[in-house]
């Protein structure tokens, strides 16, 4: 008798720097474009560093430390994990009642926090730090908001050119819980009381108020009997940084090119991460996210269309067993939806 196990986990980094001007940051490292002032650095404080350890164990053990708390955060927005394991007693064939499966479900979610340096202009901030408005219970710092945004696939039987394995797959986002509540109140209010409420101009209302966009990545990992291992990540949100770990090691990440500045301050035209964040938020409205107000099939069919357009996966790795390699699982296994 054998035992297989793989584990697969995506890492959402938030690439930046330190904002802390006292300690020799920079207020605009923000991970999120400031929109002169009307916008919110919050769930988008960067993660103070540009890349990622090789080992996941060291990336857990990551902190940074802001002036505004007295305990270390971790360095990262999200965590996708799947755990896979089984007995095999030919290296062809699996023992049914062997098949475990295992997720990141109870980690508690990152903070969101009231950031920004004293004295910044920012419109949102300052409703959120009004006395005579209790929507935020006068809370500085609150849990990412995940409700609603975790879907996970039971083990999943496959036969590949005879040999026997499982698969799972998970997806999973997270967002700001303080721009969630904001966009409750915009809807319970109505746009025109909910402007006469905080003061706000209608050009200072931006889209992700009007529908919160979701950083989120969709992750499946399969394990054959013969030792052939293959996890792929689907989807994930072009916002910001994502990784991927496989047994514990980085495989494979996306792309996230950090903006630069001009001498004044401002961003370069052809690099600005105003027109990238931007993207990213109207994608809400679209099919392109899965928490998307539009139906679970037509993030299938782009999911799908990605995938046979070669656009997808958008991260991979694979491990050959002894008689099947990771592209003929490939091959073989389409986009598992958790749903």
């Amino acid at each position: 008798m054998v035992d297989r196990a793989a584990s697969a986990t995506t890492v959402t980094l938030l690439p930046g720097h330190s904002e802390n001007s006292s300690e020799g940051g920079d207020s605009l490292n923000s991970a999120m474009p400031d929109y002169g002032g009307k916008s919110l650095d919050a769930w988008f404080v960067a993660d103070a560093v540009t890349d990622l350890p090789d080992d996941l164990e060291a990336v857990r053990e990551m902190r940074k430390h802001l002036p505004e708390y007295d305990e270390g955060l971790r360095q990262y927005r999200l965590a996708n994990e799947i755990d896979l394991s089984f007995a095999t007693p030919d290296g062809r064939t699996l023992v049914e009642p062997s098949v475990a499966l295992e997720t990141n479900a109870d980690e508690r979610p990152s903070y969101v926090a009231v950031e920004g340096e004293p004295g910044e202009e920012n419109v949102v901030r300052d409703i959120i730090e009004r006395d005579d408005l209790d929507w935020f219970d006068g809370k500085d710092k609150l849990p990412a908001d995940v409700e609603d945004k975790r879907f996970e696939s039971d083990a999943v039987r496959e036969t590949v050119d005879g040999v026997d394995g499982v698969r799972a797959a998970v997806v999973f986002g997270g967002t700001d819980t303080y721009i969630e509540i904001m966009r409750e109140k915009f809807y319970e209010l109505g746009p025109v009381e909910f402007l006469e409420t905080t003061g706000m101009d209608v050009e200072a209302v931006p889209a992700f108020i009007v529908q919160p966009p979701t950083m989120y990545t969709f992750l499946e990992l399969a394990v054959m009997a013969d030792g052939t291992t293959l996890a792929r990540t689907w989807d994930a949100s072009p916002y910001p940084k994502h990784y991927l770990y496989v047994d514990e090691r980085k495989r494979d990440e996306t792309e996230f090119e950090e903006g630069s500045r001009l001498e004044g301050g401002e961003w370069r035209r052809n690099e600005n991460a105003n027109e990238r964040f931007g993207r990213w938020t109207m994608e809400e409205q679209g099919l392109r996210s899965p928490f998307s107000p539009h139906t679970r099939a037509g993030y299938e069919r782009s999911v799908d269309g990605a995938d046979a357009a070669g656009l997808a996966p958008v991260m991979s790795h694979g491990e050959d067993g002894d008689e099947l390699t990771a592209s003929a699982v490939r091959s073989a296994l389409p986009p598992l939806f958790p749903w």
